[in-house]
């Protein structure tokens, strides 16, 4: 007699909890399920699905995570109108995870659904597969009024790195909606020094919400934007460390010499992650310049930045 029960045998008891007239029986079973492989635990989830209880379709749609192909994003897709709330966002949840390129023109048609819950998950979906298709409605998405749907469509964008989308993105950030304006930042990281645009990633770093700077300024970091490193100067004296970090760090990605004088005064700050950030920006920037400030810090309290000061002390010695 086997000492365990074979997989059969273990179908098949989740097989009988998933019919039991119990729904915390039949809740428990799909949750069991997730950690079965194989094309009857998937049927048996997508047929969860469809259970009269809302807590058992919620635990499937959760489950389902572990398990791929297009007939899971289809069941995905049609719980994004299920009747009650936390199943659609479970299964929102769920299908933002997978990359299914073939379901693509199902989730396009879907992201032009008349509920904003259900064209924002669809956008959220088909951000990662990068498909060229979905650029026109993602651009018909910002001019949604719903803010949530604005975002997913602008994550789209910025996915694609779409040029074509640069007049739309002028204008989403003035959006009046703060994570709107911020989603615009990240899905202008296409941009390039000296090209359209430039203008409102710059102007992004004076927005009046933190976090829009802060996007702006990691956005900047990533294109190594020279025409920002007056603005990005000035943000080292924000008021939120967040955002002095991130202008430090844009600093030194982009080689800004007229930064060494305050990036110097940064290793003095209270917050270890800026002074890390500023002896990170100065051994990049490597000017003589920036030596007597990171010679100061030589024993700084933190590890990580004393390591980062003498690299840069190296750098800038040209050793």
């Amino acid at each position: 007699m086997p000492v365990f029960d074979t997989f059969e045998d273990d179908l098949d008891d989740l097989a009988e909890r998933c019919a039991d007239p119990d729904p915390g029986i039949r809740r428990v079973a799909m949750m069991d399920l997730a950690e079965a492989v194989g094309p009857d635990a998937k049927v048996l989830l997508l047929k969860g699905l469809a259970d009269d209880d809302a807590t058992v379709r919620a635990a499937a749609a959760k489950a389902l995570d572990e398990h791929d192909g297009a007939d899971v994003v289809e069941g995905l897709v049609r719980s994004l109108e299920d009747a009650d709330a936390d199943v659609r966002r479970v299964a929102a949840d769920t299908l933002a995870d997978k990359k299914e390129p073939a379901c693509g023109p199902l989730l396009i048609e879907r992201a032009a659904h008349a509920d904003p819950f259900v064209q924002a998950a669809a956008l959220r979906a088909l951000r990662e597969l990068v498909l060229p298709d979905a650029l026109a409605i993602a651009l018909k998405a910002l001019r949604s009024p719903s803010a949530e749907v604005r975002r997913e469509g602008l994550g789209v964008v910025g996915y694609l790195k779409a040029e074509a989308a640069l007049p739309a993105l002028i204008a989403t950030a003035g959006d009046p909606d703060a994570g709107v304006r911020r989603a615009t930042m990240v899905a202008l990281v296409f941009l390039r020094p000296g090209g359209p645009g430039v203008a409102t990633l710059i102007a992004g770093l004076r927005d009046e919400n933190w976090q829009v700077r802060e996007e702006a300024a990691r956005s900047a970091a990533k294109i190594r934007l020279p025409e920002a490193i007056e603005d990005l100067i000035a943000r080292m004296d924000d008021p939120v460390w967040q955002v002095r970090v991130k202008a430090a760090n844009a600093l030194g990605r982009i080689g800004a010499v007229e930064a060494v004088e305050v990036l110097g005064h940064a290793l003095g700050a209270e917050i270890g992650n800026l002074r890390k950030e500023a002896a990170a920006a100065l051994g990049e920037i490597a000017d003589p310049r920036a030596l007597p400030a990171l010679e100061a810090d030589y024993d700084d309290p933190d590890p990580d930045v004393r390591k980062l000061v003498r690299w840069a002390i190296g750098r800038c010695r040209g050793t």
